[in-house]
């Protein structure tokens, strides 16, 4: 059994994976030590663990519970990222999640000639792949990135999975909820009508944890949201392979 931990900006990313397969995603905030010690699975039978991200404390907090265990540590920093083609400047400083959901794209959806993978986390990113070389793309700031910028009432109390945001605001709690639901909604599908109109055989790939607040209006898509664990998980093995 391997763990893949995802340190990111708001919260941690925990995927099981066995003989090749997700078995677990787990997600939570940070104060990992006590979370970690409070899961119900067998640590004996980890084989690799596998840490992406750049926070230091938890890194440590990582190396320290982990210790106890006989498993493999793999870091972000210490694998081989040069995995596919790529025409992106300095390659070795593309984030983890960009470069792990062009992987998935590429070893995943084989029927596809092209991708574009469209990752809504704290930034929303565009990431373009054709005929297997990554080409580059976009970042822009994400829901709870653009409810901040106005000085929003908490962005943890909107719940869009249960709302319909209206398009003509009557309030302003309505009209700050429209301008970036739909800032949003347009910007996607500005992406999509832009490469679909210029490249053939376009797998667009929605992801990332905002992207189920996007799910039902962007169309002809697929939606994965372990799209990121899988790409690392297959970056692991490629590493463990060589």
């Amino acid at each position: 059994m391997n763990i893949i931990i995802d340190i990111g900006n708001t919260n941690i990313k925990l995927g099981l994976f066995k003989n090749n397969i997700l078995v677990k995603k787990i997600i939570f905030s940070l104060g990992i030590k006590n979370y970690l010690n409070s899961l119900s699975f067998n640590f004996q039978e980890l084989e690799i663990v596998f840490i992406c991200g750049e926070n230091t404390k938890v890194v440590e907090e990582l190396k320290i519970f982990f210790k106890n265990y006989d498993c493999k540590l793999i870091f972000w920093a210490d694998i081989n990222k040069n995995i596919i083609e790529s025409e992106y400047n300095k390659f070795n400083t593309l984030g983890f999640d960009r470069l792990a959901n062009a992987v998935a794209a590429i070893n995943l959806y084989v029927n596809f000639k092209n991708h574009l993978v469209i990752d809504l986390g704290t930034c929303i990113t565009y990431d373009l792949i054709i005929d297997k070389v990554y080409k580059g793309g976009q970042i822009s700031p994400g829901l709870g990135l653009r409810f901040k910028s106005l000085d929003f009432l908490n962005r943890e109390s909107l719940d869009f999975k249960n709302l319909e945001p209206k398009l003509l605001g009557k309030s302003t709690e309505d009209c700050v909820q429209s301008g970036v639901y739909f800032g949003i909604l347009d910007e996607i599908n500005n992406r999509i009508n832009h490469y679909n109109s210029n490249l053939e055989d376009l797998n667009v790939i929605l992801t990332g944890g905002d992207s189920i607040y996007f799910k039902i209006l962007v169309k002809n898509v697929i939606f994965d949201q372990n799209l990121l664990m899988k790409g690392l998980n297959l970056l692991l093995n490629k590493n463990e392979e060589n």
